[in-house]
């Protein structure tokens, strides 16, 4: 039987037995993913290419009037786009962050003509070696995707052992490609409390003795390195021979989260926009208001220099000393998440995400100016319409400025010359009112009382820093979180949490010590030194945090369960042990399953037991521990926290060999676990993301066929809403399936609804492309308040 036949009688049995028959409508999600170069000018100076990730497409803008950019087409893409690159005059490539995908763009067509599936989160794509090969960065997978462009057919995968390395440049004859971490960590680990010293006397004589607690260290200081016990490899940027397809070297020190390259036209130094955390500085009084350093890290990749990193420290002028700094609020570049140089390489221009202004530097680095992007006073702010600027594009003859805001989904157009903003458009976007409102709060570093530090300086875009911190005060008092359990203010080092998948929980923290979202108001004034939401702003906050959700987790292959490992330690294994296994782990005398504490779907549960910390602690959410893995491919070690509260563990192995904690799992069994773990459900179906391109080139292949067929089939589940884009014959259309009927609804005009074998059988002439895409369905409007 004809595989594709096959799949469809399947589905037609799912549809007879579904529990109901509604169609159903592509419902908005929020995944906050990380846009790179998500705005870039055409080779001949006309076109302005924007990525529109709320509305997964590519906005091609006409530039013919500078500072009046117009909508020439809006072309579906995949799923969450990040970054765009021209190949050619006539074709461009989109990275789709959730897709995993990159979409090749026909420009004249107005249409996506081939869709190349690389590895999990890409980041950025570049072109080198005459626009002859792509290269395409995979957070997940620590690697770089090498693609011949002119065969779309990969060549290579480059593993870069670092953590989510993300973005690309290629140097002007495209013989070099450089590759940043995004979280490349900062050389710091952990000394776990069983190794640490004693804590530090509480500065309140009231406080009862802490704690036993860790301690956060240099890995390289050599008066902790027995107790460190690995070495700790913090390198940050890779650089690529694009003749061999190999690391030619890479440098350290560069910083902790890193947004964007640029070399410098005249000195051909490799500028880095960064933040460095300071999370060796112990004690939240100590870190008020300067948690991060923002910074542009220079490299020399000439080999001119004996230092071949050197830092800028973009606000040298403010005094932390003194919170609220007005001069601060007023001027501070926050999270610099890109820049540009004029042709000169006299001056360069750094977007500052969390002021909502752009920096003007003199070629060493030095700030000259500042660029505000809205009307207001410049240490004003008002979050719910905060801009966010996240990528820039400047003409050649620099006499005008784009720059794409993130969070309003706009073009700013900034005239260089006045400094002025002279227009603003904005895209289309179908984010709700309750996310735009909220998600200024997250981004806003004018919150704080330096201007500098943001809430996403530490959840770097709603998500994880990969760092542990010590936010502890030990001049405090002792507090209880609403149960019984009194906690001690010194509560030591513990990992930062990402702010996916929090809708539904009611308690904080590692330690439990936040009842509610609300309870985190404090950190406004404590940690940021800025003053505290007031009740309604606080509210819209809230409602925002919830909407944040994960990806699909790439572990999940489409059994949904691995299931190719030896026998006894596949994810199906670790699965039955977690659901089964009695006596796997303790509290005292009394023993559970996994399960009994780990009960929610998100894998959080109880709280009240003595942790990994030797504290009470909350039993934590189980989704996205693939990607805490601190470990490269090939074994090294690249960031000091992994697993656990403290991040003290390297593996999840390491973890469940805590035998405080678990007792009787053999190594066989630790090793299922661990696969089930690293393969744990996220709110996001697997097959969410999923994107086929069918042409007259591969219409007939058994792939294609098997993974349309898949797609219909996961639709008719309820797993996604299935949509069709591209052009059918000449004629565009944007197609969503119907469960109800079986056949493909037109969303552009009212003709009849159309049914598979149609479109397929209309695939036959070079002027046919049309793109199957698996989209989210579950509603934020469904979160839980």
């Amino acid at each position: 039987m004809n595989r594709l036949i096959y799949h469809l009688f399947i589905a037609l049995l799912v549809l007879a037995t579904a529990n109901d028959g509604a169609s159903q409508e592509q419902a908005f999600v929020n995944f906050e993913s990380p846009q790179s170069h998500a705005l870039m000018i055409s080779s001949e100076g006309n076109r302005l290419f924007v990525v529109n990730t709320p509305a997964n497409s590519l906005v091609v803008l006409s530039i013919d009037e500078q500072t009046s950019p117009k909508v020439s087409i809006e072309i579906p893409v995949g799923l969450e786009p990040v970054s765009v690159a021209e190949r050619s005059e006539n074709e461009v490539w989109v990275v789709n962050h959730l897709s995993d995908s990159v979409s090749v763009v026909d420009l004249r067509r107005g249409v996506v003509i081939e869709t190349i599936q690389v590895g999990d989160r890409p980041g950025d794509v570049v072109f080198a070696d005459n626009a002859r090969l792509a290269f395409v960065s995979s957070m997940t997978e620590q690697s770089v995707t090498v693609i011949d462009a002119a065969v779309r057919e990969v060549v290579k995968r480059i593993s870069i052992p670092a953590h989510s390395p993300r973005t690309l440049l290629a140097n002007s004859d495209g013989t070099t490609v450089w590759v940043a971490s995004y979280l490349s960590g900062n050389g710091t680990t952990i000394i776990p409390h069983t190794l640490a010293p004693a804590p530090t006397t509480p500065t309140n004589p009231e406080l009862p003795a802490p704690p036993p607690q860790g301690i956060i260290v240099s890995a390289n200081d050599p008066r902790w390195k027995s107790q460190v016990g690995f070495e700790l490899k913090d390198e940050d940027v890779f650089e690529i021979d694009v003749e061999t397809l190999s690391i030619r070297r890479s440098y350290s020190g560069v910083g902790t989260a890193l947004f964007s390259l640029a070399q410098h036209p005249k000195s051909r130094d490799v500028w880095v926009a960064n933040t460095d955390a300071r999370n060796l500085v112990r004690f939240e009084p100590e870190l008020k208001g300067h948690v991060v350093d923002n910074r542009i890290s220079r490299l020399d990749v000439v080999g001119e220099s004996d230092s071949p990193v050197s830092i800028i420290d973009l606000n040298p002028h403010i005094d932390y000393a003194q919170l609220p700094s007005t001069v601060g609020l007023e001027t501070a570049i926050a999270q610099p998440t890109d820049f540009v140089f004029d042709l000169s390489g006299d001056r360069a221009f750094v977007a500052s995400f969390g002021t909502d202004r752009i920096g003007v530097l003199d070629e060493a680095g030095n700030v000259l100016s500042r660029i505000e992007l809205d009307d207001g006073p410049a240490g004003n702010t008002d979050p719910q319409t905060k801009r966010g600027p996240r990528s820039l594009a400047m003409q050649k003859n620099g006499a005008i400025l784009y720059v794409l805001n993130r969070l309003t989904n706009s073009v700013s157009v900034v005239d260089v010359e006045s400094e002025k903003v002279v227009d603003e458009l904005m895209l289309s976007d179908p984010t709700p009112d309750f996310i735009r409102a909220g998600r200024g709060y997250l981004f806003d570093a004018k919150l704080s009382g330096s201007g500098t530090v943001s809430c996403a300086s530490c959840h770097v875009d709603g998500d994880r820093d990969g760092l542990a911190w010590d936010l502890g005060d030990p001049g405090g008092t002792m507090f209880s979180n609403g149960t019984a359990i009194t906690l001690h203010p010194m509560k030591g080092p513990l990992v930062t949490q990402t702010l996916r998948g929090l809708a539904g929980e009611k308690l904080f923290h590692w330690r439990a010590d936040r009842p509610g979202l609300e309870a985190f108001n404090g950190t406004f004034e404590h940690l940021m030194g800025g003053e505290r939401l007031t009740d309604g702003d606080l509210a819209i906050f809230v409602d925002y945090l919830q909407s944040i959700q994960f990806g699909p987790n790439p572990n999940r292959n489409r059994d949904d369960l691995l299931s190719d490992q030896p026998t006894g330690t596949s994810a199906r294994d670790g699965e039955q042990i977690f659901l089964s296994r009695l006596d796997i782990g303790r509290e005292g005398r009394n023993t559970f399953r996994c399960v009994d504490c780990h009960m929610r779907p998100n894998g959080a549960g109880t709280t009240g037991f003595t942790g990994l910390i030797g504290q009470p602690t909350k039993v934590a959410q189980l989704r996205g521990l693939h990607e805490r893995i601190p470990l490269a491919g090939n074994g090294n070690r690249v960031v000091g926290f992994g697993f656990g509260a403290d991040g003290s563990r390297a593996s999840l192995r390491e973890f469940l060999a805590d035998s405080h904690r678990f007792q009787g799992i053999t190594e066989q069994d630790k090793a299922a676990l661990e696969s089930f773990l690293l393969s744990f459900p996220t709110e996001t179906p697997s097959i969410v993301g999923l994107t086929r391109t069918v042409h007259v080139a591969n219409h007939n292949a058994d792939s294609i066929q098997s993974d349309v067929a898949l797609l219909i089939e996961q639709a008719e589940l309820g797993n996604c809403l299935l949509s069709v884009a591209g052009i059918l014959q000449g004629e565009r259309i944007e197609l969503v399936y119907d469960r109800t009927s079986g056949l493909f609804r037109d969303r552009i005009s009212s003709q009849e609804d159309i049914g598979l074998e149609r479109i397929l059988s209309r695939i036959d002439t070079n002027e046919s492309f049309v793109s199957f895409v698996a989209n989210p369905l579950k509603s934020v409007s469904n979160r839980v308040r």
